[in-house]
């Protein structure tokens, strides 16, 4: 495939395991949580008033749509002190609970079989828009660096995260092929940066951007395996 690669960057979210579904059971557990101990917001805010009333907040700072640790933590904050409670203290151990159940995520099955196998052969990294945590989710003896848009104030597509793993690695950009579930932040993002790209396809969907669909496609990992093995 590529002769010369010999980093291979990987997304996170939805290219190694199903987001969603996370998200979905974090955000449960702690509106339990705020249930039992913070019942002043729950009484206002059912789940779905709650998710509307974030998605506000969110719009309010510029850095939140790359920090999205600081806007929950902001969020809960807010939410506290509204309703006279220590704003602080809910956003605090809210954090915590989201942030934990957050990190138990479910690898797709080719997931962990074929990053074991890609290691023997090269250096592993990943880039990520959102607060996933490679230590967290147990990825720590697979990924040497890792890079999140809140460690450079800059998210996918925009060039400056990608330059900032080609830094870390001491690679130059044609060394590096970046692989993803999203045809813009993840694809377009990276040949942008002058990467190789390839578009993880796990629903078998057609190319959705306006751009040239990418040269390489893959359903999952293995497929990956073998398209680095030609």
């Amino acid at each position: 495939m590529i002769s010369q690669v010999t980093v291979i960057a990987f997304d996170l979210d939805d290219t190694l395991w199903p987001c969603m579904p996370t998200i979905h059971r974090a955000e449960e557990l702690l509106y339990q949580w705020l249930e039992e101990h913070y019942p002043r917001i729950t009484e206002q805010f059912d789940p779905a008033q709650m998710l509307a009333y974030r998605r506000e907040f969110s719009g309010r700072e510029q850095h939140y749509a790359v920090d999205m640790t600081a806007m929950r933590c902001d969020f809960l904050q807010h939410l506290g002190e509204i309703h006279d409670y220590d704003g602080e203290q809910v956003a605090s151990n809210g954090f915590d609970i989201f942030f934990e159940a957050r990190q138990q995520v479910e690898f797709y099955d080719d997931v962990l079989p074929c990053l074991h196998r890609l290691k023997q052969k090269y250096r592993l990294g990943s880039i990520t828009n959102g607060n996933a945590s490679i230590p967290h989710v147990g990825l720590d003896h697979l990924i040497e660096h890792s890079v999140s848009a809140a460690d450079v104030m800059a998210a996918k597509p925009d060039r400056l995260i990608y330059q900032h793993l080609a830094e870390r690695f001491e690679a130059l950009p044609e060394e590096i092929v970046y692989v993803g579930d999203h045809p813009v932040y993840d694809v377009v993002g990276a040949l942008e940066a002058g990467y190789h790209a390839v578009w993880v396809n796990r629903e078998g969907v057609a190319w959705p951007h306006h751009s040239p669909a990418p040269e390489y496609e893959v359903t999952d990992l293995h497929q990956l395996e073998a398209l680095l093995s030609d």
